[in-house]
């Protein structure tokens, strides 16, 4: 699904938005020198500041923040790249037809002290291929047929077809582990009932959230931490202020000008990040003419962009596949690199109506990379007009298909380029909310195809057909990675944030 731009404690929850598969990643970027404010670490408990909303089911969840740390999924991925490591399951088989997978659960118990089943497999999985209450998990899972407990501790998950293994892990790391009984958004909706390593012990909407140890938690000697606590800010000055008088002990997804006023005494570490995009609606005249989406594609910049409105942070991406990705080609970002002439060229070509208007979201830096690319437009010979909005109003018209334009974030693809149809905006059918019934067909093969390719060559040409039908088609324009952002004290370590910019909070601790 389409990733919510920068939702915060002024914005309205809304349920069907952010999606996220993948692992902990190391590259945490450390900046800064000497000095340490006073601070106010206890020992064994931290205080944690955000703006960010907070909700508890891991099926449609907005919050970065919390979630790894109430739930526990099948698998995670080792630092550094997606190495599998038993989580909540304990081991598994994919068939040699790759048309499903076997997984044995760990002894393991939940929060409310019942044992974790296959049965509570089984009605996740149920959850998760139901369009209606399934949210984040529904693309990703389109690939299952169904699933059966074979014993307590053993589910089988069969597919409707072979399979790319890469597509399964990802799946697995992407599958919270909730009481058959208690799961779905209503039961979750003011509680979590998770295994992870911390459970709930307040929430005040209003005030903070607090975290304590989970004594029963399955990985032995963690979490270190015996209680987090997040606090909540109204704005993001706020919250930086706490941070520099010591009423806070970090501060998390900061701002990209907070970087420059806290590097030199605080440990600013950077996440993995999600994606900005430029979407345009193939559903609506003008960006109905895929040659004129071609031509604008041509007068993005996304270096000014990154210099200017993310500080230097981030890398360029010519569509919503990360850096990382095995499906990212880089050659990409030269064939189709900014170039004002060629845009000019190809706009005169497309012909059509040369004008739109641009939705901008309340999302910080927002406004001026839409500025910028407003700008650009305008030189060769495009008119666009910005429309500030608030969050909530954004994301209804963005995920009603209102929107003529507009850049949003897209999440991380991880090992799995086919990943990239699960963002809103990027679906293979008439639900896409950029091209409607307007999807090309060579894109719904290619993801297909990028998802049952079981071997290296089949992967290599799977990739390369998905990379040409997205940049073809441009109605997705990559600009740049976006970083997130954490502001700590010197004396935090085993700070971590998995690759959908979750926090992972069950070896943080102070020295």
């Amino acid at each position: 699904m389409t990733d919510l731009p920068g939702l915060s404690r002024r914005s309205l929850l809304v349920s069907a938005g952010v999606a996220g598969i993948a692992a902990a990643t190391p590259g945490l970027a450390g900046c800064g020198a000497s000095g340490d404010p006073a601070g106010g670490a206890h020992g064994d408990r931290l205080t944690l500041g955000t703006t960010q909303i907070m909700q508890f089911d891991p099926y449609q969840t907005n919050s970065a923040l919390h979630i790894h740390s109430f739930y526990s999924y099948l698998i995670d991925y080792a630092p550094g790249g997606y190495r599998t490591v038993p989580a909540g399951a304990e081991k598994w088989t994919i068939g040699s037809d790759f048309r499903s997978v076997t997984i044995t659960l760990r002894a393991a118990k939940f929060h409310d002290g019942r044992a974790i089943s296959a049965e509570d497999v089984v009605a996740g999985v149920k959850r998760a291929l139901n369009p209606k209450d399934g949210f984040t998990l529904v693309q990703p899972s389109e690939f299952i047929e169904k699933a059966t407990a074979v014993d307590k501790r053993t589910v089988r998950i069969d597919f409707h077809y072979a399979v790319a293994e890469g597509i399964v892990l990802d799946w697995m790391f992407s599958f919270p582990l909730v009481p058959a009984d208690h799961n779905s958004g209503a039961a979750l909706a003011n509680k979590p009932a998770g295994s992870g390593p911390f459970r709930l012990v307040e929430y005040d909407p209003n005030r903070r959230l607090r975290l304590a140890r989970n004594a029963d938690y399955w990985d032995k000697g963690k979490p270190r931490l015996k209680e987090i606590e997040f606090r909540f800010f109204q704005d993001d000055q706020a919250m930086v202020s706490a941070l520099q008088s010591g009423d806070v002990d970090g501060a998390m997804y900061l701002e990209f000008n907070d970087v420059a006023q806290l590097k030199d005494q605080f440990t600013v570490a950077q996440g993995s990040g999600r994606m900005d995009i430029f979407f345009m609606n193939g559903g609506m005249p003008p960006f109905d003419n895929v040659r004129l989406r071609q031509a604008l594609a041509r007068a993005i910049d996304r270096e000014k962009i990154i210099k200017q409105v993310r500080f230097g942070i981030g890398d360029p991406v010519y569509a919503p596949i990360m850096p990382g990705s095995a499906g990212f080609d880089k050659s990409y970002l030269t064939s189709h690199a900014f170039d004002l002439d060629a845009a000019a060229r190809l706009l005169k070509k497309a012909g059509g109506e040369r004008r739109a208007t641009a939705a901008v979201s309340s999302d910080p830096g927002a406004s001026q990379m839409m500025q910028i690319i407003q700008d650009d437009f305008k030189k060769i010979g495009f008119e666009l007009t910005l429309k500030p909005m608030e969050a909530t109003a954004f994301l209804n018209d963005l995920f009603a298909g209102k929107l003529e334009c507009c850049v949003a974030n897209q999440p991380n693809t991880l090992q799995s380029p086919g990943l990239v149809a699960r963002g809103r905006a990027m679906l293979p059918s008439q639900d896409n909310v950029m091209m409607k019934n307007r999807v090309p067909q060579s894109y719904i093969d290619a993801v297909h195809a990028c998802n049952t390719a079981t071997n290296a060559a089949a992967q290599r040409d799977a990739y390369a057909r998905l990379n040409k039908v997205i940049v073809d088609g441009a109605w997705a324009v990559g600009i740049s990675t976006k970083k997130s952002l954490a502001g700590l004290r010197r004396q935090i370590s085993g700070y971590a944030v998995d690759q959908r910019d979750y926090l992972i909070l069950d070896n943080l601790r102070t020295r």
